[in-house]
Parts: C-alpha cells; structure tokens; sequence
C-alpha cells in the first residue's frame, strides 16, 4: 500500500519524525557508551583512537588530517573531556526532544567533522543518513512532538530558532 505523505495529518507525520529524532538520539547514546566503555574520552583513548583506527597522516584530505594532527591532538586533555560531555549532551537532547534544533544542529556538525576525520576508512552513508535525519528535525522542529519543546514552548512561547 503506497501512502502519500500528502495525506497523512500533520499531526501524525510528526510524529514519525519524531520518532526519527529519537532513533538518531539512541544511535548517539549508543555510541557515546561504547567509546566511554573503551576509554576514547580520555586524552590516552583518543590519541590511540586516531592512532589505531583512522591515522591522520591517511587521511585523503590532508588539511583535516594535519587539523587533528596539529590542533585536535595537541589539546586532547581538553579535548576528550570536551566530547565526552557534548556528545552525551547532543544524545540526551535529542532522545527527550529538549532544544531540538541546536542538537540537530551540533549532530549535522559532529557528523560532518567525524565523516572528514574518517574519510576513506567508512561507509559515508553511515553518515549522511543521520545528518539527512538532522536536517528534517531541524526544519521541522521535531522536538515540538513527543518532546520537551512542547513543554517549553507552552511555557515560554517563541524564543528564536534554535532554542525550540
């Protein structure tokens, strides 16, 4: 049976939307646990990470290559901490739908970054489907459905595209 999205209320295509939002929510969980089981937020995990698994001198796009090499690397004591808590962050607000389209922003961002650092090593669509997921929840503001935006918004109405 063909649906065209046309007829389906708003209502309901939102909801499959924001169900999208929280599925790309959990794809981050999930892969924020991981790397904290296997220590990559520390300065020691990310440093091997890169060494192990996608050595910046393989990098096709030197330029990023030399960028985590010359900038990430260098500060990663800062730097793992950092991702640590923005990565569970972009996970946590788009799971429970909370200031949807920064997350969805950031998630786009992150996903952008991680595909350069790996470029050549992944399948890019391991990438691009999220960000394409991204990209709707941002336009559409899915977290105004099944999320905390709709509580936010109630209670203090409009606040600029980002917030909600």
């Amino acid at each position: 049976m063909n649906i065209d999205p046309k007829d389906l209320p708003t209502n309901s295509l939102m909801k499959w939307i924001a169900k999208l939002r929280i599925v790309v929510g959990l794809m981050f969980l999930t892969t924020w646990a991981i790397n904290l089981v296997r220590g990559y937020y520390t300065p020691d995990g990310l440093l091997a990470f890169f060494q192990e698994f996608y050595p910046p001198a393989e990098n096709p796009l030197s330029l990023y290559g030399a960028f985590i090499s010359q900038v990430i690397l260098p500060i990663r004591g800062v730097f793992a901490p950092f991702q640590l808590v923005a990565e569970g962050l972009l996970a946590i607000g788009l799971l429970v739908g909370a200031f949807t389209p920064f997350f969805s922003l950031a998630g786009i961002f992150f996903l952008a970054n991680t595909f350069l650092a790996t470029l050549g090593h992944d399948w890019p669509w391991s990438y691009f489907v999220p960000m394409a997921i991204l990209e709707v929840t941002f336009v559409t503001r899915a977290g105004r459905v099944q999320g905390l935006d709709a509580i936010l918004l109630r209670k203090f109405g409009e606040r600029g595209r980002l917030f909600w």
